[in-house]
């Protein structure tokens, strides 16, 4: 009774339009945890009924809006999905749709396994007193007042609702809601210690969207994640697992057939050939008391309550390994951390092999600005002609490349008795499962997962290389590579499609370079789309695969989150290679990654292009009247540079040049918007021309 006078009230206040929205700093998390809390009671009634929640990565958890109201129109959708679904799940997902500077929309989806409805009855839904049928009214009560609030609702919030639903198969209700930009809070930025970074873990459970939900949290926080649909399989997982790399954590479902989460998590803690044995955390979302007593006896490492978000999970795992959670920003402590790593690396030779050249130039920004001496090869051959002809410290090796690719490359060199010591280490994408195991087995000594990331970077590099510094060799100075000269345009600190925070971290802070390399990305987008159409038009799903595979790593790198998951979505229906996927779930996927590369390029225009240079003279005018020993100092120099791909040194060259004297001005814009371009073929053609009698 007390439910219905509420609703009454309600849409009285909305009807006389009394009812006001509030616009206060709230956490998207706690909304979502007292819904969990609202309807644990009523779905707990059903026994073979589970309440999952999916939050996408890259959705702001700090918001500016009402949360009361937000809260109730979840509510009211969750309860009805509750009351019709008797077996199954309930699945509440949120993803950005879009972001504009400090306003940003969300779309909430609650969809169900439950009864369905005809198109006839989605019609008469969100009216006013109305329900689907006078059956629902009589079986299920209400007064159907529920939706036709939160369609006013959700109105008041900048949104629309709509709902899609078949008999028998369940329902879905989607609307969307725009909110603020709240103030990011220091904690809860889900970055583990050091140590924990690409942890071996294991989830085991039943229901396959709980497997991805679960998957999908525990890779945002760097984990090496790997799956079993029971607890049978997930023995089999931890049994073969290589004895050097052996599952670390278990996230353990309680309820699955055949074999309960307890059950199997006995059989794990008890397993004589388990050299390793792992963490155990049970998951559940039935009869909580007396599991947990259950869990406490198995002497289990962590509990967790379905629905579960990314902060509870978090901590849990945190916890389960006596972790402190940092309750100020994990930055400092990473910071620290990245520190000490890279203090020992300044002067050390590193070999990129990468093909990609976004993914080159971040790597490089990176690498440079820590001190260490870069070359760069294109491909596994070049790689291993390189790796032949100079002496290297430690060679970073991608995987997928064009002519020959990364475990090919690592396997030729390690053929060399010389290079049986030399550190090998993979760049992998990091949702390819098994990359690390093929890397190993291919004489690789570690992985990095893609996008890169700084502290992980340099935690491997530091592990593997020791002390590289020569007898008489002058270190490069840390951060050269990003003293430039400021920038002409400036970048913002809030862009649609990019988490610009994010970039500015991975380029250590470089915004000129960011600007560039988001400007030279959107470029390769207009046409990824229509090379992407033509490649399935040939039904070449290699092809397709390589391109979306490329673009997600380049978008990884530079924290354009909507291409990187749109691109991820769609190589994962590509991963066998021998079969077209579903022209639905083709064509679903391809409309999702025009729409994302729709919008970088929208962004990068926005941008705008960086003012072109004064006309410079001709080659000859430019050099024709410096002196000859002058001229082979300069080629001398620039050459050197070029040969080690050290992009950092020639812009340092061309500031030099500058400085000496405005003649020079015109050799130094063009010197530097090679480096600019990485052109290193042109650079090496400058210095033959400056070497010309």
């Amino acid at each position: 009774l007390l439910g219905i006078i509420n609703d009454i009230l309600d849409f009285s206040k909305i009807e006389a339009g009394k009812l006001e929205m509030e616009a206060v700093d709230f956490n998207l998390e706690d909304v979502l945890e007292n819904l969990g809390n609202l309807v644990a009671v009523k779905a707990g009634e059903k026994k073979d009924l589970e309440v999952l929640f999916s939050t996408a990565v890259d959705v702001p958890r700090f918001l500016v809006g009402d949360p009361l109201r937000l809260g109730q129109v979840l509510l009211n959708l969750v309860n009805n999905a509750v009351k019709f679904t008797d077996t199954g799940e309930i699945v509440v997902s949120t993803i950005l749709e879009s972001r504009q500077a400090e306003r940003l929309i969300l779309r909430f989806t609650v969809s169900d396994t439950g009864i369905g409805m005809t198109p006839e009855q989605q019609a008469k839904l969100f009216q006013s007193f109305s329900q689907a049928d006078t059956s629902t009214t009589r079986k299920y009560g209400g007064t159907g007042l529920g939706l036709a609030i939160s369609r006013r609702l959700v109105a008041m919030m900048g949104g629309d609702i709509r709902v899609e639903s078949d008999v028998g198969q369940g329902s879905r209700f989607i609307f969307t809601a725009e909110f603020g930009l709240g103030a990011e809070k220091a904690r809860k930025q889900f970055v583990p210690h050091a140590d924990l970074r690409g942890l071996k873990t294991l989830v085991v459970d039943d229901n396959a969207t709980s497997r991805n939900i679960f998957r999908e949290m525990l890779e945002s926080f760097s984990f090496d994640v790997s799956q079993a649909a029971s607890g049978a399989e997930g023995l089999s997982e931890l049994e073969n697992a290589p004895t050097d790399q052996p599952f670390e954590l278990v996230i353990m479902d309680w309820k699955m057939p055949q074999m309960d989460g307890i059950e199997t998590a006995r059989r794990i803690k008890a397993h004589p050939a388990l050299g390793t044995t792992p963490a155990i955390i049970m998951a559940t979302a039935y009869g909580r008391e007396e599991i947990m007593r259950q869990a406490e006896k198995a002497a289990l490492d962590g509990f967790l309550i379905k629905p579960v978000n990314a902060s509870v999970l978090f901590d849990t795992v945190i916890q389960a390994f006596s972790r402190e959670t940092p309750e100020v920003s994990v930055d400092d402590a990473s910071s620290r951390d990245e520190a000490a790593a890279v203090e020992n690396l300044v002067g050390a030779r590193v070999l990129l092999v990468e093909d990609n050249e976004i993914n080159q130039q971040v790597a490089k920004e990176i690498l440079e600005g820590a001190g260490v001496v870069v070359r760069l090869a294109e491909n596994g051959q070049q790689g291993v002609e390189a790796a032949r002809r100079e002496g290297f410290d430690a060679v970073l090796m991608d995987i997928q490349m064009p002519v020959m690719d990364g475990y090919a490359a690592a396997r030729e060199i390690r053929k060399d008795p010389q290079f049986q010591d030399l550190p090998i280490i993979a760049m992998t994408a990091h949702a390819m499962t098994g990359d690390a195991e093929k890397s190993r087995a291919a004489g690789m000594n570690d992985h990095v997962t893609k996008p890169i990331d700084p502290e992980q970077l340099f935690g491997a590099l530091h592990q593997w290389i020791g002390i590289p510094k020569r007898p008489g060799e002058a270190p490069p100075v840390p951060g050269a590579a990003t003293e430039t000269a400021a920038a002409t345009n400036e970048l913002p600190d809030v862009l649609s499609g990019f988490d610009i925070a994010a970039g500015l971290r991975r380029l250590q802070g470089n915004r000129q370079l960011y600007r560039k390399l988001i400007i030279d990305f959107a470029d390769k987008c207009r046409e990824a789309a229509v090379e992407v159409r033509q490649a399935l038009a040939a039904v070449d799903l290699e092809q397709t695969r390589h391109l979306v595979h490329s673009l997600k790593g380049a978008a990884g790198n530079l924290a354009a989150e909507q291409v990187q998951r749109a691109a991820m979505a769609m190589e994962e229906l590509f991963k066998d290679a021998t079969a077209m996927p579903e022209a639905g779930q083709r064509d679903s996927a391809l409309v999702l990654l025009e729409e994302s590369l729709a919008e970088v390029v929208a962004t990068a225009d926005l941008l705008g292009r960086p003012p072109e240079n004064d006309p410079l003279p001709s080659s000859g005018e430019t050099i024709a009247g410096l002196a000859p020993d002058l001229r082979r100092e300069i080629a001398g120099r620039i050459r050197e540079a070029a040969d080690i791909g050290d992009v950092g040194a020639l812009n340092v060259i061309a500031e030099e040049l500058v400085n000496q004297t405005e003649d020079l001005l015109p050799l130094s814009r063009r010197l530097a918007g090679l480096a600019d371009d990485f052109d290193l073929d042109g650079v090496a053609a400058l210095a033959d021309e400056l070497d010309l009698p």
